[in-house]
């Protein structure tokens, strides 16, 4: 009864978070589709009116696009039905959140912390208010986690991952950071039987690698990632403020004397080729954009923002740290370092964006370690007392 009665109550405070938090994003931001939140609206309202996506890019944004196209459809060219569909969406993603710390470590205040952290995480929350792709790529790897915890091999739970990830990576494209971080808990989880068949071991190794060469080289096909290193720029489309108020050469590189490489080669290569006749440029670029991704700030920030970033992001870290420390699941805690890992890869050979919601895959994962360690400093200060 104790137990059912604190259960009780960590819920009531979470759902009085929740609604507060909500309040207050609605009533800061409003509902103004700016930027390229206005194109998913765009893209939106073309297929309602043509049955089709606009372009072909959309497919890679297919799910929030025909959930935006559906609202839009239902109540008449409205935004604030959607909005509200994400809210309550990222509401049952807390709940799992509250779950998976709950199981992961056994531990009912890790994920009552976990679940608090991830609603005044304002910085990545303030997207459930927005008509942007991630918040439901958010609150889709959280039920990614949840199911992952409470994985115990069934033949149903791999038919419902299989199509939680399809969902995810038809979200936005980084969904396939969530995608091989699933792929890598699987094999660590299946890791025993693996060794004992090298054959089978070495032959799902070598399809992962070619799914992962398919998925970069789609990806590449459609987004050329040398775009931003040719100009410069460490946050995106920097170039295109010079002489503004929000322009800082900091977040730019000089580009004189890059050897650049040809049009004509494969998105790849072409990565390839610049990298190799641009090291020192490239990895100079690289650490800066994953500097800026994990920790958040920039420039063009307030001093007090920027204070309180650096402030969150080393509590969080911390906690996080204590809590990868203190988890006994192996193949979670390997997801989720392969996330990050791949994330910051992936930022790394790309761009880092304005106002950093590149960081989302990294989230959720991060936010459920951060309750566990979170439970190691309250049992520190305990003791301590």
């Amino acid at each position: 009864m104790r137990k059912l009665t604190l259960h009780t109550l960590q819920i009531v405070i979470l759902g009085i978070v929740w609604a507060v938090v909500h309040s207050l994003l609605f009533w800061r931001y409003g509902i103004r589709p700016l930027f390229d939140a206005a194109g998913y609206v765009q893209g939106a309202d073309f297929l309602i009116e043509n049955g089709r996506f606009e372009d072909f890019h959309h497919v890679f944004y297919a799910v929030p696009i025909t959930l935006l196209a559906f609202f839009r459809w239902v109540f008449y060219d409205q935004l604030l039905p959607f909005l509200i569909f994400q809210c309550l969406l990222s509401g049952l993603a807390t709940v799992a959140v509250y779950r998976s710390g709950n199981r992961l470590f056994q531990n009912q205040w890790a994920g009552f912390l976990a679940a608090f952290i991830f609603l005044i995480w304002w910085d990545n929350i303030h997207w459930n208010v927005v008509t942007m792709t991630e918040s439901l790529l958010c609150s889709c790897t959280c039920f990614l986690i949840y199911f992952l915890i409470y994985f115990e091999g069934k033949r149903k739970q791999y038919y419902l991952l299989a199509s939680l990830m399809i969902l995810i990576f038809f979200i936005r494209p980084t969904g396939i950071v969530i995608i091989l971080g699933a792929i890598v808990f699987f094999l660590q989880y299946h890791w025993e039987a693996l060794v004992a068949s090298p054959v089978t071991k070495y032959g799902i190794i070598c399809l992962c690698l070619v799914l992962a060469y398919a998925g970069a080289a789609l990806m590449f096909t459609h987004w050329d990632f040398t775009d931003q290193y040719k100009r410069g720029n460490i946050v995106t489309y920097m170039d295109t403020i010079d002489g503004k108020s929000l322009y800082y050469g900091s977040l730019r590189m000089e580009t004189d004397g890059l050897i650049l490489p040809t049009e004509e080669l494969p998105p790849i290569q072409k990565m390839g080729y610049f990298i190799f006749h641009n090291p020192k440029h490239f990895f100079k670029a690289a650490m800066l954009k994953v500097w800026y991704l994990l920790t958040g700030i920039r420039p063009y920030y307030s001093v007090a923002h920027n204070y309180y970033l650096i402030a969150w992001m080393a509590g969080l870290y911390f906690l996080s740290f204590q809590g990868w420390r203190k988890a006994k699941r192996a193949s979670i805690t390997v997801f989720i370092i392969t996330v990050v890992v791949v994330n910051c890869g992936l930022i790394a050979v790309s761009t880092v964006d304005w106002d950093n919601r590149f960081y989302i895959p990294m989230e959720p994962g991060i936010v459920i370690l951060a309750g566990g360690g979170a439970t190691v400093v309250l049992d520190w200060m305990k003791r301590k007392k």
